[in-house]
């Protein structure tokens, strides 16, 4: 990567803590501000509270597997990047990845160059959104 990538308000999903604890490190060593949540449910209460820049979830976790989730948060919020973190990417079938809403797939275990790469797609994902959430100024008449 080029240039360090703007901060990141991001979110992280996983029921392994030491996959939370490894990537929230990774993510604070870049400047990213980090929230954790252990389940699916725990995430959606966490997202109806604030926003945030990119999702990373995992696709195995109890309660609700990442891809149950993605497609809730999609359906609460069709902007939200999503980033899928898990050891089984390998095995979902081609198929299957098109039915799940997510903007990324990442496996585990991931490499660092993966999660940033993720991020700066993440954050021009997020500059295109907010650009076409600008309203459109009027532009002035040249009447004579």
């Amino acid at each position: 990567m080029s240039h360090p990538i703007p901060t990141q308000h991001i979110l992280v999903v996983d029921d392994e803590p030491i996959v939370q604890e490894a990537l929230e490190l990774i993510l604070i060593h870049h400047s990213h501000t980090v929230e954790l949540a252990s389940d699916g449910p725990e995430a959606l209460q966490k997202l109806a509270k604030e926003k945030f820049d990119v999702v990373f979830t995992d696709f195995n976790m109890p309660e609700m597997l990442g891809d149950e989730l993605a497609k809730r948060i999609r359906g609460q919020y069709p902007h939200q990047v999503i980033a899928m973190i898990s050891a089984y990417s390998n095995l979902i079938t081609p198929h299957h990845k098109k039915e799940i809403p997510v903007d990324f797939f990442i496996s585990k275990p991931f490499q660092l160059q993966n999660i940033l790469k993720a991020l700066e797609s993440a954050y021009e994902i997020n500059e295109v959104n907010r650009r076409r959430a600008e309203p459109v100024l009027p532009t002035p008449s040249t009447a004579s």
